[in-house]
């Protein structure tokens, strides 16, 4: 035996108990939920906040990708966004139709992002299974929140070259080539 794992009675002092088996054999060696905690708790702190990091920097290069492809989308277009507002196209239905679809990309984003999130999260679970860890837990709520919030950030993301469309004049726009 290499290792025992002791859960205590309730009401039973989980310190109180470690205290009671290094007492009994000071052979072994005896940790605590605290212990492990304060062990285990510094090497996670780092790990997540190298996570963060990559989020974020993730973040920033998936917003910037949509704003770009709705910058370009909206360059192509400017003949189309032209026709529109001259037969009568509001500016909120063209500002609408490009955050529309600046949502799509980010939901299709989150979709496949999700897939290979999956995928991954379940090679770690597989390959952390012979230790008894579980390593990545996904939750439906975990998988609709990260697709909410990729197609948020999709929609937040095409706003700013929506709003841009939606303010050209149509003769212009028309002039375009």
């Amino acid at each position: 035996v290499s290792g025992l794992t002791v859960y205590p009675e309730t009401g039973v002092d989980p310190e109180a108990l470690a205290e009671d088996l290094r007492a009994a054999n000071p052979g072994w060696e005896v940790m605590s939920g605290s212990d492990f905690d304060e062990a285990i708790g510094s090497a996670t702190a780092v790990f997540n906040a190298i996570l963060v990091g990559i989020a974020l920097i993730s973040l920033a290069v998936g917003g910037l990708s949509v704003v770009n492809t709705m910058a370009m989308s909206v360059a192509e277009r400017t003949r189309e966004i032209g026709i529109k507002r001259a037969i009568g196209g509001s500016r909120s239905r063209i500002v609408g139709e490009l955050v529309a679809e600046s949502a799509l990309i980010g939901f299709l984003g989150g979709v496949i992002g999700l897939a290979l999130g999956a995928a991954v999260a379940t090679l770690g679970n597989e390959l952390g299974r012979e230790s008894g860890f579980l390593l990545f837990l996904l939750t439906p709520m975990t998988a609709f929140t990260a697709v909410a919030f990729s197609t948020v950030l999709g929609a937040l993301a095409g706003l700013v070259p929506a709003l841009h469309a939606a303010r050209l004049d149509p003769v212009a726009a028309l002039r375009y080539e």
